[in-house]
């Protein structure tokens, strides 16, 4: 859908009409006064009122997010400006204001930071947190880069759970829905005396039988095949708590993960002008391929057992010393991840009904550990000036062998092992300092030095079958170790980010503020080339201007900011040689401005709406010969310069509202209704029409929710995607040069009861 300057204005207008808050919270029914709560944050680790806090910064605590009906992080990009997120399989791929990573290299790092408890996530399939019993999820728009470090270019994507309390409390909730969609969630808090405390909460989705899908979701064309998203998720946390004395604490966390099933099916997108896709030998057309199905999006051919497991553990302890002046944190930290995953590489039924064809797929395993320790000098809130410093140390072992086997009928045909050990050290200084001349005026400036250092150990195996006539394999083809390679790479990186803010408050409800900051993506190494070589890290510098407002005695709020990026050595993905491969091959500007509004007309009636207006733009990005094709076939380089960033459309928002009504003994009955839109974007560099296009499109979802008048029990039944939009969340490359879509859920449904103890 092409959107015309009109079209634009309007809803940029209408947006700055009904744009959402950052933190939106539901208002009791019963209270006399409408006024919107304050909402405290620790975006800039420490507690602060978010209407003072001179960053954007969306937060939504638990209530919120029933509300909203965001079931997974994945919807939270419904309501937060400028965010896109997705999943392949197990990982999280998070895109903030253009910026973040689409890298697919092996042990590459995200562009946005997430912190579970304070404690950062080093590997993608880390975004996977317990998303019940919390007590907010922040979003940090913009660099990051002096008080979340490396890999924060984007922003940062905080999970604050709910700690142990001095009073008992417990509650649970179950669902059911289309899909055969079941969920069992709940929560319990014990105080244990006067100092300690433990709580307990877990989630879990049951079942998911995919027999037989909705309206054809990622329906599997291949007789017997496996359908997509067949799940079961199970996710457990537990937390305890000792304060022996008013100024200490010591808080105790375990969690463990564990998903498996089949993820989304990868639905490949035509693509011209890759030579390896067609059979035919036309590149411009690879309708004849055989794995396109008609069907259109939700319907796709796999003849590959598809499936992926995670585990993961995790475990901290976090010590809190009030000395008076300041407060000592420290937060020591181990995690785990183990990854197991089969994937179809191709899409196709060819290999299933070749005699002597080989199933196209891709085998890896994955593990990794990390610990890391991050010591900070917090000054007490009192006074003009306040102060943090502090230490941070990060030690990560990552191992990684992935097994593709490919059919010949898609090109030289291969057997690929490649099988690397990679070791990553980051220690940072940081701190971050802050002074109030007047009431009216706050300076801030801000700093972190980085030091990264990296080495691997690995090799790659490579087996090919050229025409050899005489084979009796039951083709004309034979296997041929073409060799293999052995590396042992390493390298190191520095950098010194930086924060300067000023905020200036022209009442208690309005201020407006400036900032410039820079963020610092951490370099890595390419594997299974001729030789393992790195990439460089990338940098941005950002610059913003924001404005924070209540209106009305506090019953309406609207916050408004607009920004430019300078983002350079971008790391890309490229594939060179069938191989997928990381380069710092691209400059970007970008530029922007994001509306949040929300309104309590009254003490049953509010709305909530956002904006995101993005004009993004590659100043220097070179694809290689190796993908593309001129008229005549040969290898030629495009210039995609100029080109609209990748999951960034030009504008986004949400435009929602919920009225309560109460009914005496039978308690209270809220209905909510929200709309989601979004302009056109484009999933590749390359900006092809229709191949990397995902079109504009609206959703629809509605939402019936109940509380019993002692608040005790609940329910809701919700409807989502009421259009039943086919979007793509996210895309991806195999070794081949062939790109595979992930959809988000179809129309669906789901009734969910529940009670409070």
């Amino acid at each position: 859908m092409k959107t015309t300057k009109s079209t634009f204005i309007k809803f940029y207008l209408l947006g700055a009409l009904f744009a959402t808050t950052n933190t939106w919270t539901v208002i009791n029914a019963q209270e006399s006064s409408a006024a919107l709560e304050e909402i405290i944050v620790t975006a800039q680790k420490r507690q602060e009122n978010l209407q003072t806090l001179g960053i954007s910064v969306s937060a939504f605590d638990q209530d919120t997010l029933n509300s909203l009906g965001a079931r997974d992080i994945v919807e939270l990009s419904k309501f937060v400006p400028n965010l896109q997120i997705g999943t392949e399989s197990s990982d999280l791929k998070a895109m903030i204001r253009g910026v973040g990573s689409d890298n697919l290299e092996a042990f590459s790092d995200p562009g946005v930071a997430v912190h579970i408890d304070g404690v950062y996530q080093a590997r993608p399939s880390g975004g996977n947190a317990l998303y019940y019993d919390m007590e907010r999820v922040e979003v940090l728009r913009g660099p990051q880069g002096t008080l979340y470090g490396r890999n924060a270019n984007g922003g940062a994507i905080n999970f604050i759970s709910n700690k142990p309390s001095d009073e008992f409390e417990a509650s649970m909730d179950f669902g059911v829905g289309d899909n055969s969609w079941k969920r069992f969630r709940g929560m319990v808090n014990v105080p244990m005396g006067d100092t300690m405390g433990l709580r307990i909460a877990g989630s879990g989705l049951l079942g998911f039988p995919h027999n037989e899908t909705q309206d054809g979701y990622q329906k599997n064309l291949i007789p017997g095949g496996t359908e997509g998203n067949d799940k079961d998720d199970a996710t457990t946390k537990l937390q305890f708590l000792w304060q022996p004395t008013e100024k200490v604490s010591l808080l105790f966390a375990g969690g463990e993960t564990l998903k498996e099933g089949v993820g989304p099916i990868r639905k490949r997108t035509n693509t011209p002008g890759a030579g390896t896709l067609s059979p035919s030998g036309n590149p411009a057309n690879c309708d004849d391929c055989g794995f396109v199905a008609s069907g259109g999006l939700r319907e796709v051919y796999k003849d590959t057992e598809e499936s992926f497991n995670l585990l993961t553990r995790s475990y901290s302890l976090t010590l809190d010393y009030d000395l008076g002046f300041a407060t000592l944190t420290a937060i020591a930290a181990d995690q785990s991840t183990d990854m197991g995953l089969v994937q179809d590489s191709d899409q196709s039924p060819r290999a299933k009904g070749i005699p002597g064809g080989t199933t196209d797929s891709a085998v890896v395993t994955q593990m990794s550990d990390q610990q890391t320790l991050e010591v900070r000098l917090t000054s007490a809130d009192e006074g003009s000036v306040e102060w943090l410093l502090g230490l941070y140390y990060l030690d990560e072992n990552a191992f990684q062998n992935t097994v593709i086997n490919r059919d010949p009928t898609f090109g030289a045909a291969k057997t690929i092992n490649v099988l690397h050990d990679v070791n990553a050290e980051s220690s940072a200084v940081f701190g971050q300092f802050s002074v109030q001349p007047n009431d009216t005026l706050k300076l801030t400036a801000g700093f972190r030095s980085t030091s990264d250092d990296k080495d691997a150990v690995g090799g790659t195996k490579v087996q090919i079958r050229p025409p050899a006539p005489g084979c009796n394999d039951g083709w004309p083809y034979c296997y041929v170790n073409v060799g293999s390679q052995s590396y042992s790479p390493e390298d190191s990186w520095s950098s010194s980010t930086y924060k300067f803010g000023v905020d200036k408050y022209m009442s208690d409800d309005r201020m407006v503020y400036a900032t410039v900051s820079t963020g610092y993506k951490a370099g890595g190494f390419n594997f299974g080339v001729s030789s393992a070589e790195s990439y460089d890290p990338e940098e941005v510098t950002a610059f913003e201007i924001g404005s924070k407002n209540r209106f009305n005695d506090g019953r309406m709020q609207l916050n408004a900011s607009v920004f430019y990026y300078d983002y350079s050595d971008l790391q890309v993905f490229q594939v060179v040689d069938q191989t997928i491969v990381v380069r710092n091959a691209a400059e970007a500007d970008i530029s922007g401005a994001e509306l949040e509004f929300v309104a309590a007309l009254s003490d049953n009636l509010r709305v909530d709406a956002s904006l995101g207006v993005l004009d993004t733009e590659y100043k220097k990005f070179i694809l290689p010969s190796s993908l593309f094709l001129d008229a005549s076939g040969e290898p030629t380089n495009i210039d995609v310069s100029g080109n609209q960033l990748i999951n960034a459309p030009k504008w986004s928002g949400h435009i929602g509202g919920e009225h309560d009504f109460a009914n005496g003994r039978f308690g209270t009955f809220t209905l909510r209704g929200q709309l989601y839109l979004s302009d056109d974007m484009y999933l590749r560099a390359l900006n092809l029409e229709p191949y990397d296009h995902q079109k504009g499109y609206t959703t629809l979802d509605v939402k019936v929710m109940w509380k019993s008048a002692d608040n005790r029990w609940f329910g809701e039944a919700f409807f989502n995607n009421l259009t039943d939009e086919a979007v793509i969340t996210n895309q991806e490359v195999t070794d081949s040069g062939i790109y595979f879509a992930n959809l988000n859920r179809p129309r669906s449904w789901g009734v969910v009861v529940g009670v409070r103890f």
